[in-house]
């Protein structure tokens, strides 16, 4: 797998995922978690397994991609390799962006410019989360520290959709990558995918 097919299933740059690999940067909040969905890992800085402790960020990965390879030839055949077959309880949720005229703003280059967005429809499966959070890491930034928390909204139950302004990334100098967290409940939490986003109205 190369940096750029690993950045794009993470919705990160391949910067970011260099820097993962060379071990100047370490990947945290929902980067980090994402990782360990995808490769079933555990990641630098969780408490390793005695047999794994010299391995580095390029070892880790090459060993995920070997291993998913060996459950997807397996464990799950005909599925993707690289991922486990999600439980039949797990939720998924799902973020469209929309315009001004409620027509939906496709990605160009697997970014979304923001100055087109006025708002974000979300659903999800499975109940109703008591809120929705909506959360901006700056591009090259891989802290929890830099991850801003833009938006939280209450739902009501018996919701199944959630419309969001999104006012909040109308703003100069915006480009990283955004994501949704729903909470239904104290210890059952559900991240969406990471959407990289940036704002530039000069190229509405």
């Amino acid at each position: 797998m190369t940096q750029e097919e690993l950045a794009e299933q993470l919705g990160v740059s391949r910067q970011a995922v260099s820097k993962w690999e060379s071990g100047t940067a370490q990947p945290q909040g929902a980067n980090r978690a994402a990782l360990r969905a995808l490769f079933s890992l555990d990641m630098p800085g969780d408490e390793p397994r005695p047999a794994l402790r010299g391995l580095t960020i390029g070892g880790w990965i090459t060993a995920a991609v070997l291993l998913a390879a060996l459950l997807g030839t397996w464990l799950l055949p005909g599925g993707n390799p690289t991922q486990t077959q999600p439980a039949p309880e797990s939720r998924t949720i799902h973020v469209r962006f929309y315009d001004e005229n409620q027509e939906e703003v496709l990605s160009e280059a697997l970014w979304y410019n923001t100055a087109k967005v006025d708002s974000l429809l979300i659903d999800w499966t499975q109940g109703t989360p008591d809120t929705a959070k909506l959360f901006f890491t700056p591009a090259g930034s891989e802290t929890m520290e830099d991850t801003e928390l833009l938006l939280t909204k209450s739902i009501s139950d018996g919701n199944v959709s959630l419309l969001l302004s999104a006012d909040c990334l109308h703003r100069e100098a915006l480009s990283g990558d955004l994501y949704i967290q729903l909470s239904f409940g104290d210890k059952d939490i559900v991240v969406s995918d990471l959407y990289n986003v940036f704002y530039d109205p000069s190229i509405i």
